[in-house]
This record gives structure tokens, sequence and C-alpha cells, in this order.
């Protein structure tokens, strides 16, 4: 039997960027012409912010100062595994040469680039994470400068946790922007005076889209779109495990895909049934954007046999994957 879809979505990103990449365009252009005075145009118009861009010392360190110390130690804990493990696969890669030819010889050196600009996003959740993968991994690349830029949150500057993380992970500049206005201020090297030789960290589909249209005069991680999950599950799998897997990734934004892959028709009716009930109980802000998700861009995909829903993750290509069946090492081997 081919696989067929117990759920299929009725929206998919591809469907949904053309406005987006159009809105992108004109930003940016806009922005190339009126540099920084069209940035804080935007920052007013689309986010509220009519205060500084660059946040001084003396400005972090009078957000973050009513951060509780374990929620410190938190941040400080995950920023150094991040550093360290970033140390690590540095430490991996070496310098070489060799000598292919009498007189010939080719090699390999390794030189940071000299500015990266990491954005960490906001929007409805302070995306701490973001922060410390960025800045703390390109510092430990030895990039010399880094600037960090954020959304101001609620009306009242970047999220203090955002700026700890920030801080921690040892940024050298920070501005409060978001937005297509961000990353094109990366790019020009607007209020800093130093052009971003690569810019990474996620965002929306408006940022997916500046990026993707300002590489090749700044190089980009990846052209990064809404966040996706898919799960490959088997009837050896819980329904509730999966389905809440999937609701946390659907809580993201309305554009965020959710998609289950299975050999169990018990499991899909399953989790069904429950992904629903467990995005009737979330907050309101997080119910409206589960909700959405789940409704346009949720898929359940039954299949007969494992090689099966491994080329259906494979046309897919999720940004999140996650295995729930046995036989573990088949799946790491495929």
């Amino acid at each position: 039997m081919p696989v067929i879809h117990l759920k299929q979505a009725t929206k998919t990103p591809e469907t949904e960027t053309g406005n987006a990449r159009k809105v992108a365009a004109e930003m940016l252009a806009e922005i190339e012409r009126g540099r920084e005075q069209a940035v804080r145009d935007y920052a007013a118009n689309l986010d509220q912010w009519t205060g500084d861009i660059v946040v001084t010392d003396e400005e972090v360190e009078r957000r973050i100062r009513d951060i509780a110390p374990g929620v410190r130690r938190d941040i400080e804990f995950a920023t150094d595994r991040v550093r360290r493990f970033a140390q690590a696969q540095r430490e991996s890669i070496r310098e070489f040469s060799m000598e292919v030819d009498p007189g010939l010889v080719a090699g390999q050196r390794l030189i940071p680039v000299n500015v990266a600009g990491c954005y960490v996003p906001t929007g409805r959740y302070a995306h701490i994470a973001s922060a410390y993968m960025g800045i703390a991994t390109a510092k430990a690349a030895g990039v010399p400068f880094v600037i960090a830029c954020s959304t101001p949150y609620l009306g009242q500057g970047i999220h203090p946790l955002v700026l700890y993380a920030m801080r921690v992970a040892g940024a050298d500049a920070i501005l409060t922007l978001g937005g297509v206005q961000a990353v094109a201020s990366l790019a020009y090297g607007l209020f800093t005076g130093k052009p971003a030789d690569i810019i990474v960290g996620p965002g929306n589909k408006y940022v997916a889209e500046a990026k993707r249209m300002l590489f090749g005069k700044v190089g980009i991680d990846v052209f990064a779109g809404p966040s996706e999950v898919a799960v490959i599950a088997d009837d050896t799998a819980d329904p509730h495990i999966v389905a809440t897997d999937l609701v946390g990734q659907a809580e993201h934004g309305h554009e965020s895909p959710a998609w289950l892959m299975t050999t169990s028709r018990s499991v899909a009716e399953q989790v069904m049934r429950r992904v629903p009930q467990l995005i009737d109980d979330l907050p309101p802000t997080a119910r409206d954007a589960a909700g959405a998700a789940w409704r346009d861009y949720g898929e359940v995909v039954l299949g007969d046999t494992r090689e099966e829903l491994a080329q259906v993750s494979d046309r897919y290509a999720p940004e999140h994957l996650e295995v729930h069946a046995r036989d573990l090492d088949w799946w790491l081997a495929r």
C-alpha cells in the first residue's frame, strides 16, 4: 500500500512566501536608500520602538539586574555547554599543508571572519537559546567582533533574559532591532560602522527572505523559514509524548509545520485526538499559534514500512526530526 495522508496540510511554507518576498525586497531597497533613518522609521512603525538602537553597557546592567540568580546560572550553564562544544568542533579541524608535487604546496588555513551578525528572535517568546548558540559559537571560532540584535519586547527594549544571554555569550555590540530592518542593519553596517561578513540565527519568513536576498553581499548560515518538526513513530511509540512534541513545536508560530509519519494507524489516530486537547490547554497566545499551525500545516502520514517513512522524511527534510521506534541503530544508519 502506498503511503496515505490521514491529515494533509492545506498550506505549505512555499505557498505563503510570495508576499513575504515582496515585502522584504521593498524594505531592503528603502533601507539601502534611507540608511539609519529608514531603519528607525521601520522600528517605530512595526515595533513601536523609538528608543536608542545601540544598547549601552549601562542599559544592559539596568535591564538585567532583577534576573533571579537561578535563572542566571541556567543561562550560564547552557552557554558554557555550547561554547565548549563549539571549541571542540574548532579544534577538530586543523590547518595543514602538503607538497602535492615538487615545489607545489597546497594547504588549508582556518581564518575566522571579521564581523558576525547574530539575530535573536523574540516575537511571542524570549528565544534565549538563539543568543548563546550564535554568539558563543562565533566567539569560539575566533570572530573578533560579534553584533547581536533582537526585537524590542513589549515596547521596553530587548527582553532582559535575552540581554543577559547576549552578554554572557560575549556580544561586542547589541542593537535593539528585529525583522528585516535588523538584518539589513547587520549587512550594511548601520549603527556600528561594521558590515557583517555573515549573518546567523532564525527568524520569521520576512527575516528568512531578507537573508536570502542579501546572500552574496553577506554570508548566511541557512535559509531558515518557520520552525518545523517531524516525528517518525512505530507501534512502540507513546502517542501522548508524540503529540506533546508536535504541539511543542507548533506553538512556535502560526506557520510552523508539524508532521507525524507512522506505520501504526492506532498511534496516528490517538495522536490526532490528543493534539487538539493539548492545544486547548495552552495559554491564549500559544494556543492561537499552535492551533493555526496544526490546522493549516499539520500532517499525519501512514505507511507500511520504515523504509517508506524514511523516504517521506527525506522528501520533507524537516528542520527537527525525532524517531520514536524500535531498532534506532537502523534509523541512525539510514
